[in-house]
């Protein structure tokens, strides 16, 4: 640590290791992204990932910032108890130096759709030891009554959160375009699940087809029903008439042979 760091108390040097584990973790993150970039083709996806570079450089700031102003020293690399600063900021850059060397590497030899699931999957990790590196610095800070760094973790936190939620949703997109790349079509749950449809919509047209045409033999012996009804009905009318003709007649005799 700096000379500084001897006149602090408990609560600022520990507020101060944990920022500058966050600050070590921001600077890594930088070098990471800045190469992920250089890897992605999908313009959204590398969009977002230009944006979230900068916050990640705005973050690398204000961390510094503080932990300044709680009178440490912020270290670019990673620290560990008992090894100098600059031997920790030249470990910190040769990690990133690194991963990004075998990111380039391994792009060289697998699918660019593939590529894109490695490096989403590789932020969200990092996205989430980020999260848990700032709950815990909010937390600390809160309990020790630091509250301008409690929000400043706090506002870091959101922002990560946020791209990690982004990564979550991004994620299965990604290895649906590995599918698409990599797995032919007739080995796709997709195309097995169409097969299914358009053999339950074929059944159902022949079910619909054989209930029409009961419906249609139903109404056509519905109709022949009728027609024998109404057959029956003009068949008693006529009956009906004629025996009364007949007894009018009869009637119309029988008068005229009393008159005689």
């Amino acid at each position: 640590m700096a000379e500084d760091d001897r006149s602090m108390n408990e609560r600022d040097t520990k507020l101060v290791q944990w920022l500058n584990e966050a600050h070590a973790k921001e600077a890594e993150l930088e070098a990471d992204l800045t190469a992920h970039i250089s890897l992605t083709e999908k313009a959204p996806y590398k969009k977002r990932l230009q944006k979230h570079l900068s916050e990640t450089k705005a973050h690398k700031r204000t961390v510094a910032q503080r932990i300044r102003q709680l009178g440490g020293d912020p270290a670019s690399g990673v620290r560990a108890p008992g090894v100098p600063e600059a031997v920790g900021e030249l470990a910190g850059k040769g990690l990133s130096a690194v991963k990004g060397q075998v990111g380039v590497a391994r792009a060289a030899i697998t699918e660019q759709s593939e590529t894109h699931l490695r490096n989403a999957r590789e932020e969200l990790r990092e996205e989430y030891v980020e999260i848990g590196l700032y709950t815990a610095i909010e937390t600390l800070a809160s309990e020790v009554g630091d509250r301008e760094t409690a929000r400043l973790a706090k506002g870091i936190r959101r922002e990560e959160q946020r791209t990690a939620d982004y990564l979550e949703r991004l994620i299965p997109q990604l290895t649906k375009d590995v599918v698409r790349a990599e797995i032919p079509r007739d080995q796709r749950a997709g195309r097995r699940r169409a097969t299914r449809r358009r053999s339950t919509t074929t059944a159902r047209k022949r079910t619909t087809t054989a209930r029409k045409r009961t419906t249609t033999g139903r109404a056509r012996t519905t109709t022949a029903r009728k027609r024998t009804t109404t057959g029956r009905a003009r068949s008693t009318s006529t009956r009906k008439s004629t025996a009364r003709k007949s007894s009018r007649s009869s009637r119309s005799r029988r008068t005229t042979a009393s008159r005689s």
